[in-house]
């Protein structure tokens, strides 16, 4: 090592304007589908975070003296209200698996040694394994398996 670099040895050698400009969002940045795919993405935490909420209402109501709350609570949920936030979150949910299942194959290692199928089985490929597991949770929480 060296002796310590002088303080003024990166400075321009005349005062003045820089060469870089300053940062400008483009005209076009709410308009890029990439954006408005994170923005929709980030949104859906908003969505799980009232999930929490209710679900933690749940837990409460479950603890309380009396099966008379209990009922209101599970009464409460025919509320067209709720449902279509259900609803919503389950099409976030169903947002969120399929943007991972794309992401899915462009994480994993190309040099295995073995021959990649094409990208189009390994998409349908996870789709399906999606859509059992989908399949099988929904048949365990509706009772008919276990």
């Amino acid at each position: 090592m060296g002796a310590p670099a002088h303080p003024d040895a990166m400075h321009p050698p005349k005062p003045g304007r820089t060469r870089t400009a300053p940062p400008q969002m483009p005209s076009s940045w709410w308009s890029a589908p990439r954006i408005r795919t994170y923005l929709l993405f980030d949104a859906t935490g908003l969505l799980y975070f009232l999930i929490g909420f209710l679900a933690l209402k749940l837990v409460w109501s479950l603890g309380a003296t009396s099966p008379e709350e209990w009922d209101l609570m599970i009464k409460g949920f025919k509320n067209p209200l709720y449902i279509a936030f259900h609803f919503l979150t389950l099409a976030s949910l169903v947002f969120v698996a399929v943007r991972f299942f794309r992401l899915f194959p462009k994480a994993q290692p190309r040099d295995t040694g073995l021959p990649m199928p094409p990208p189009q089985i390994i998409h349908a490929m996870l789709y399906a394994a999606w859509a059992g597991l989908t399949l099988i949770f929904s048949l365990i929480l509706a009772g008919v398996i276990f």
